[in-house]
């Protein structure tokens, strides 16, 4: 599927503030990567950084893409965008911190998948570093 064809906004339920990935680089049946950029909007942001503990949810967010395209192909439109319930199996922070404006890619991977459940690896970059390592749990709401 052409990533540039696709809206965010049409894939998720998250809006405003809570919204944090901005592009998708590459998707496929199991994979998607995405971009962000880190503001100053963003929650957990103090101080021109923010904490390591949005990284889960930017790893949610890009899993959330690659999971509502597969409901779409699936199941069809009329499905929605309903979220996923989300439990986090592991969580390995890099970096204290990051700075409001630098750009992270995340990279996740449908590393199991049974009917309805989920199991995601993810890694976020911040430019040549992994910043953190997350394993999600996620089951369809």
């Amino acid at each position: 599927m052409n990533p540039r064809q696709i809206l965010i906004k049409d894939l998720l339920p998250h809006r405003n503030r809570m919204l944090l990935i901005e592009r998708i680089l590459e998707v496929n049946a199991s994979e998607t990567v995405s971009s962000a950029v880190v503001s100053d909007h963003w929650p957990l942001v103090f101080a021109g950084l923010a904490s390591p503990i949005v990284m889960v949810e930017l790893t949610a967010q890009t899993a959330g893409v690659n999971n509502s395209i597969h409901r779409l192909q699936t199941r069809g439109k009329e499905d929605g965008t309903m979220g996923w319930i989300a439990g986090v199996k592991s969580a390995v922070f890099h970096m204290d911190s990051l700075p409001v404006g630098a750009t992270l890619i995340t990279r996740t991977r449908n590393s199991f998948s049974f009917e309805n459940f989920r199991e995601v690896a993810g890694t976020v970059m911040l430019d040549e570093t992994v910043a953190a390592e997350i394993t999600l749990q996620l089951v369809s709401a």
